[in-house]
């Protein structure tokens, strides 16, 4: 097949889309009246709103994509990464739950200036901010480079149609608009997921028979593979490395964010649950989709256009094999994904430099209506400069793999910080300051450019490495400030010390 042109009905499609979400925030713009009510939506959304946008926001335009690259390159084992973080859950509603309502936090760094001091709580939130603008430059930039390869769109009509969209309907409508857009969202993106996989089975002579005695010929599930080997990912090595990686979910400013919204603890564990487990279903979907394509293009090699693969398969896919129309709206699915993303991205930014920096740095408070004025200029600033950066990016690897490395250089090291705080006493911020600089980002560099290993391993080795370098320099260091700090209800322990 040829490169075949988007068409009128598609793009007709697409820009009903766009001003949809636009139009839904538009509605809810000018509601907000202080900052708790645009940061957190006033603690009052409905947990199941909360669980479905933090569905939308945490697959993204690069899961949607990476999933099924991956399960055509190689092969569906992380399938179980879903399951295996849900594993997780449990604990992570136990240790950070009670201590978040508690100290009614507004970003989830407020804990670390608590429990370790200001100092940790710039350097956390700064990483945490870093590691969001990079997701959201990749957000942007990997899809728009797939959807313009195989479709003919413009690569950087694509990445401004993204930003500036989910920049505007997030400056004007908060976290409320937020949610709601993410709420629409979440509905395409996985009814068009729904789409694709029922075409796949139509377009096969043979059905569901012929899909998996391709699939299991080519030995391209992977789940019950027991082997461990740091070269691949095996069933064993998925669980392993994302039930590790599933503590990460509990100092995520995106995810928490979404869950000190809903109106009590007991919301935000059902909207978490709800989460995991709507996580779980998508995201086996998509790497379902991708076993699907494989099978598709084994039984019709010549529909396959040569260099077509990873992360251009699917839209190459529905482009090519789906009636104009409902590509439109699967293509759509794919910017929705991609803007789900953003929204959140530029929104948690802009809690945490006005809450963890300005807030602090400032020796007078803002009013009501001047810190409302500049969480609003942070929103349109930060997604300006998340657009920008991804009209510069350059793609390292795939999807999948470019978000690992991100990750274990900047969210492993925040992870560290919160076990570190959460789980022991005598932890501090200067031990975990020597862990991350002279152990875990050294061997994280090392492991992401010189090793012989598996990206799934990149945050799972950089997570371990730093906390068990926290624990230690816990031991052998003591911190400058001789004064003890008071850390009761801070620690999962009873007592002060």
């Amino acid at each position: 097949m040829n490169q075949a042109s988007f068409g009128t009905l598609n793009s007709l499609v697409l820009l009903a889309y766009l001003l949809g979400v636009t139009v839904l925030a538009l509605r809810l713009a000018g509601r907000q009246r202080d900052t708790e009510s645009y940061f957190l939506a006033g603690r009052s959304m409905p947990w199941l709103a909360v669980a479905l946008s933090t569905v939308a926001s945490m697959l993204s335009g690069l899961t949607y994509l990476g999933a099924p690259a991956a399960a055509y390159e190689d092969n569906a084992s992380l399938m179980l990464a879903g399951p295996a973080a849900l594993v997780a859950t449990p604990l992570l509603i136990l240790l950070y739950f009670p201590i978040y309502r508690r100290l009614r936090v507004t970003t989830i760094y407020e804990y670390v200036n608590a429990r370790f001091g200001n100092r940790a709580r710039y350097a956390a939130s700064a990483l945490a901010v870093l590691q969001i603008q990079g997701w959201m430059g990749i957000a942007l930039y990997a899809p728009a480079l797939a959807l313009s390869t195989v479709t003919g769109i413009d690569l950087i009509r694509a990445i401004l149609l993204m930003g500036l969209v989910a920049t505007a309907y997030t400056c004007t409508g908060g976290l409320a608009a937020v949610i709601w857009t993410d709420v629409i969202q979440f509905v395409i993106l996985t009814a068009g997921a729904v789409l694709v996989a029922f075409s796949l089975v139509d377009g096969l002579p043979g059905g569901l028979d012929q899909f998996f005695e391709i699939v299991l010929t080519a030995d391209k599930l992977g789940l019950t593979d027991l082997r461990f080997d740091f070269a691949e990912a095996t069933g064993l090595t998925v669980v392993l490395c994302y039930f590790i990686m599933g503590f990460g979910y509990g100092n995520n400013q995106v995810v928490m964010q979404r869950l000190l919204a809903a109106r009590s603890r007991r919301e935000m564990a059902r909207a978490l649950i709800l989460d995991r487990v709507l996580e779980i279903l998508v995201a086996a979907l998509l790497y379902m989709i991708g076993l699907g394509i494989f099978a598709y293009f084994q039984v019709f090699p010549e529909n396959l256009a040569p260099g077509i693969a990873g992360d251009r398969i699917l839209p190459y896919y529905i482009i090519h094999a789906l009636p104009a129309g409902v590509s439109g709206l699967l293509i759509a699915a794919v910017f929705a994904a991609a803007m789900s993303t953003v929204d959140s991205g530029i929104h948690s930014s802009a809690t945490m430099i006005q809450v963890d920096f300005v807030g602090p740095l400032r020796k007078r408070p803002l009013t009501q209506r001047q810190s409302l004025t500049l969480a609003r200029a942070l929103t349109a600033g930060l997604g300006l400069l998340g657009t920008a950066g991804a009209l510069l990016v350059s793609k390292g690897g795939g999807i999948l793999e470019t978000m690992s490395k991100v990750g274990g250089l900047t969210a492993a090291p925040v992870t560290a910080l919160f076990l570190l705080g959460v789980l022991t006493r005598r932890g501090h911020f200067p031990a975990w300051l020597a862990a991350t600089l002279g152990i875990s980002l050294p061997l994280s560099i090392y492991v992401q450019n010189f090793a012989e290993m598996h990206w799934i391993f990149y945050t799972p080795i950089a997570l371990v490495s730093c906390l068990s370098g926290s624990l230690i320099f816990s031991l052998l260091l003591k911190p400058r400030s001789s004064r003890e700090r008071d850390i009761t209800g801070l620690t999962i322990w009873k007592d002060r010390r």
